[in-house]
């Protein structure tokens, strides 16, 4: 969401103000001097990113049920986010906000891609969940290794057949001999 939220935000600037020189003049007018920040947060967000990934093959590896799926109006946050985003900008810069902040050029690009930034961003989230889940599934199930040893086996003899009594020179039926 993060990196959807500072795409959709640089993006939205960048539609608003074509010429670079009126956007870094917009941009520092309006209190965005914390971009020079944001390889350190991206950073954290990809470490943050890779943690739950592993976490989520971790889980897949235990053979963990999956937990139910969040509600679909979490697609929702990134616009909520962007407007709260730029509302304590302009407080942090000039102490106020100006009633024309929803009418402005950049605010309307920006929100306006926030919710395909949002969708990409969900879509990329559901992706890699299970793909880590399925690996660790895969790495779950993956047959052992055995090494063969050899253990001796009992040898078994059959029993050699007995010749019937006429064979021998037996009469069938004789009283006993006294």
């Amino acid at each position: 969401m993060f990196g959807g939220l500072l795409a959709g935000h640089l993006l939205g600037y960048r539609l608003a103000f074509s010429d670079p020189h009126a956007r870094a003049d917009a941009l520092s007018a309006s209190g965005h001097s914390y971009f020079r920040f944001v390889p350190v947060a991206i950073g954290v967000s990809l470490g943050v990113l890779l943690l739950g990934l592993a976490l989520q093959g971790l889980a897949g590896f235990r053979g963990q049920t999956r937990r139910a799926a969040t509600s679909p109006l979490i697609v929702l946050l990134p616009p909520l986010a962007f407007a709260t985003q730029e509302i304590f900008e302009r407080i942090a810069h000039s102490g106020h906000v100006p009633w024309t902040l929803p009418l402005q050029p950049a605010f309307l690009f920006g929100l306006a891609l926030q919710l395909p930034f949002a969708l990409a961003a969900l879509l990329l989230a559901w992706v890699l969940d299970s793909a880590a889940r399925a690996i660790g599934r895969a790495l779950s199930t993956a047959p052992a290794l055995v090494f063969p040893t050899f253990v001796p086996q009992p040898v078994r003899v059959a029993a050699v057949p007995r010749p019937a009594g006429l064979a021998r020179g037996y009469g069938e039926r004789a009283p006993p001999l006294r």
